[in-house]
């Protein structure tokens, strides 16, 4: 069963952010994210896999339902969020004949404004502040 932990709970400040995505062998994955107030980067480093979805299209077929509304009725506050046992998870470890369990692999997601955003890696992002 799918569970959503909220993680750097109440670090992320909130805004209604803009997101930009820089990805690449050089510096990983870096998620930069513009509000009217603050400038949040989370950097990701090298990551397994990653998958960037529209909130709109998604957030009532794909995650769970319970988890959703959970988090949906204060507006996904904390931005980023721990899955355990999430489908994208689980499909990164189904097609990795396990190789992603050895590693043991993270799933996160982040959501913003406009995308969901779900990153399968071995390391805890690191997250940076500043005021715009």
């Amino acid at each position: 069963m799918e569970k959503w932990q909220e993680i750097f709970a109440g670090k992320i400040p909130q805004d209604n952010y803009q997101t930009q995505i820089l990805n690449g062998e050089k510096q990983g994955l870096i998620v930069e994210l513009y509000g009217s107030h603050f400038c949040v980067i989370i950097k990701f480093g090298m990551i397994q896999a990653m998958r960037m979805l529209d909130e709109g299209i998604v957030q009532d077929n794909l995650y769970s339902k319970n988890e959703i509304k959970r988090y949906k009725d204060n507006n996904f506050r904390n931005v980023i969020y721990e899955i355990k046992e999430g489908e994208f998870g689980k499909q990164i470890n189904a097609i990795s004949n396990g190789y992603a369990e050895c590693l043991r692999l993270k799933h996160y997601i982040v959501i913003t404004q406009n995308y969901n955003i779900d990153v399968v890696t071995e390391w805890e992002p690191i997250i940076e502040i500043s005021q715009r």
